[in-house]
């Protein structure tokens, strides 16, 4: 695709988008090289135009194990653009499993991308499953960081945020070019009769496969979001402690300087940074916690998604079986 026209792009440059627009090519890069690495989970960069609100994503790439990656990638980017591609860097792409959106790693990596200077903060993350895709929808979603917890991240505070304002998905919409089109609307009508003939999307081969997986990951999540509720409990057990000696101590030193005031002599400290004791703990990292009842919110749509679509489908075949009975 040829370059646009970049003059007054950054007036531009900082307008959020609402958008995000991938051409077929991209969306094909992407499934061939998930799909080929499956089940291991791999990563590429994204690259395209951030113009008005939209995000324009041209081409992809793979990264690069070896060491030389960063020049591996900054090399392709310039050969793209000597044949005149867009290689502007506007995100990375990142093969799920099952659903699995949440976990430290992703936020992490896109946090990297949204806060560094050298790229657009609109820059998002494009997640394909390659799993639950061979079921015959393609599952690709893009996501970016809400701009409130960006902000928690970058300022390192530890303070509660909505889990639901952690990721936010943003649309995404596959582009194809004219011809492109043109042709797949020429091979449906030709193969129009067939495809109404075709009862395998009905098919409940795979339902109860994928519905134990999920229910697997369910379960674990469950797991380690009452490990992380322990160890909350275990600092909430020693922060008390602490504060009752920190009160015990307080009172203490109030009574003397009352007496010590009524002998005409100077009052002695309050402050708890000169008793001595111990300071109270820091509280554990959120973020594990946030993460885990975000991903656990995904986990329970997609059962609930999973079931009403193997109901819809149990409907449907019991009526066709009557109809030709």
């Amino acid at each position: 695709m040829n370059k646009r026209n970049l003059d007054n792009i950054d007036e531009k440059w900082a307008t959020p988008i609402n958008e995000v627009i991938i051409d077929g090519l991209a969306v094909l890069q992407i499934v061939k090289h998930c799909g080929k690495s499956s089940p291991t989970q791999v990563a590429g960069s994204l690259l395209g135009l951030d113009y008005d609100g939209k995000l324009e994503i041209t081409y992809s790439y793979p990264f690069h194990d070896s060491q030389d990656g960063i020049e591996y990638q900054i090399e392709t980017m310039k050969m793209l653009g000597d044949v005149n591609v867009d290689n502007n860097c506007v995100g990375w792409y990142y093969s799920m499993y099952m659903g699995t959106v949440c976990t430290n790693d992703v936020i992490n990596y896109q946090y990297d991308y949204q806060s560094s200077e050298a790229l657009s903060n609109n820059s998002v993350v494009i997640m394909y499953d390659p799993i639950l895709s061979k079921n015959g929808n393609l599952v690709m979603k893009a996501f970016r960081l809400n701009d409130k917890y960006l902000e928690t991240l970058k300022s390192k505070s530890n303070q509660f945020v909505k889990p639901a304002e952690i990721l936010e998905e943003v649309p995404l919409t596959i582009r194809n070019f004219g011809h492109v089109s043109v042709f797949l609307k020429c091979l449906e009508d030709s193969h129009e009769e067939q495809l109404a003939r075709n009862f395998d999307p009905l098919s409940m081969a795979n339902e109860d496969t994928y519905t134990e997986k999920h229910l697997e990951l369910l379960t674990g999540n469950i797991d380690d979001l009452v490990v992380e509720q322990t160890k909350f409990q275990k600092y909430s057990q020693k922060i008390a402690n602490t504060r009752q000696e920190h009160i015990a101590w307080l009172i203490k030193r109030l009574q003397e300087n009352i007496e010590l005031k009524e002998e005409g002599q100077y009052e002695l400290s309050t402050r708890i940074e000169d008793s001595g004791l111990k300071p109270l703990f820091d509280a554990p990292p959120r973020q594990d916690t946030l993460l885990l009842l975000t991903q656990l919110g995904r986990y329970c749509k997609q059962i609930n998604e999973r079931v009403d679509s193997s109901t819809r489908k149990l409907v449907l075949a019991k009526n066709l079986s009557k109809t030709s009975a």
